[in-house]
């Protein structure tokens, strides 16, 4: 059975519990025009490394910048493109996921190896239709898991607008790609963050069934979707009411479940008020599986011919014991 608690919530640093947050510093970095940073994490040394992107500059593009403890930068590197997502690698260096736009039409994603001072090793590219990059998490096996969305290719799409999937893609440690699972039904479906679980498999966060609904309005659920090692569905769980709920982040917790941030608008002081509509910041835990929504398992083909000749058997044998 699944069990979980809705929060609206603020997201800020936190100190003693109970104690009110201090702020201990802030930097700001200047690569010129507008600067974007995405992602965060803290390096083995004590510093983070940062994600992001530039744009209106002479040095538009993905950034990549090495702070010390205190938030001092240390380094920085420009990428082509967009940058969304990035983590420190076991060998000390970064993976950093991103990908190219042009006229606001995802062209490719790719992915960056560096050293641990930046410096690119290998890149890999992967083309669809409108793809857009999310995601990015080292795996057990010193490979790479991706979360993103792509743009199907369809007649409906021409004629009404284009439609959405949910992306993952699998790569070994050079960045090769070892498998690739869409996800996705009616509406527009994007996955914005993975995650590698306890059981090898992969936890995915996103949101589903985007669409208007009356005029400028516009709906979708928060997604959560469970994978086996190899991508496919194990189950898979909505969540949110009547308006635009969606999740960015997710964390597989101590105790096996789950815990997800993103926005809302259906609870709290969210609403769809055009032309101001106002979402909450929102903290959702799940503890274990969601009852009722696991996937039927396959019978293997030599079981299931085993068990068809077993009632061969007994169904001649009752034929022959009625004459």
């Amino acid at each position: 059975m699944i069990h979980f608690r809705m929060i609206t919530v603020l997201l800020l640093l936190t100190g003693i519990a109970g104690a009110a947050p201090v702020e201990e510093w802030n930097r700001t970095f200047d690569l010129g025009g507008v600067d974007l940073a995405k992602s965060v994490q803290q390096t083995s040394d004590g510093g983070y490394i940062i994600a992001g992107y530039n744009y209106g500059s002479d040095s538009e593009g993905a950034f990549l910048i090495k702070t010390d403890a205190d938030g001092n930068q240390q380094w920085s590197r420009i990428f082509e493109g967009y940058a969304n997502s990035v983590e420190q690698t076991v060998d000390g260096g970064y993976i950093l996921l991103g990908g190219t736009y042009i006229g606001g039409i995802g062209l490719d994603i790719w992915l960056i190896k560096t050293d641990s001072a930046g410096n690119e090793v290998w890149k890999t590219t992967f083309k669809g239709n409108d793809v857009s990059a999310r995601s990015v998490m080292q795996t057990s096996d010193q490979g790479y898991i991706i979360a993103g969305s792509f743009s199907p290719f369809s007649i409906s799409s021409i004629i009404f607008g284009p439609n959405y999937d949910a992306l993952l893609i699998k790569t070994d440690a050079r960045g090769n790609e070892e498998w690739k699972k869409t996800y996705g039904g009616r509406g527009r479906d994007y996955a914005s963050s993975v995650q590698q679980t306890e059981d090898g498999g992969y936890i995915i966060a996103g949101l589903t069934g985007e669409k208007f609904k009356g005029g400028d309005t516009v709906v979708a659920n928060a997604w959560l979707i469970k994978t086996d090692i190899d991508g496919n569905k194990v189950w898979e769980k909505t969540f949110g009411g009547d308006g635009f709920d969606q999740f960015s982040s997710v964390q597989q917790t101590g105790d096996g479940g789950y815990i997800l941030a993103g926005s809302t608008t259906s609870y709290g002081a969210g609403t769809l008020d055009i032309p101001f509509p106002v979402s909450d910041a929102w903290l959702v835990k799940v503890s274990g599986e969601p009852e009722g929504t696991a996937m039927p398992k396959k019978i293997p083909a030599f079981e299931a011919l085993l068990f068809f000749i077993t009632l061969a058997a007994v169904y001649v044998r009752g034929l022959w014991r009625g004459k």
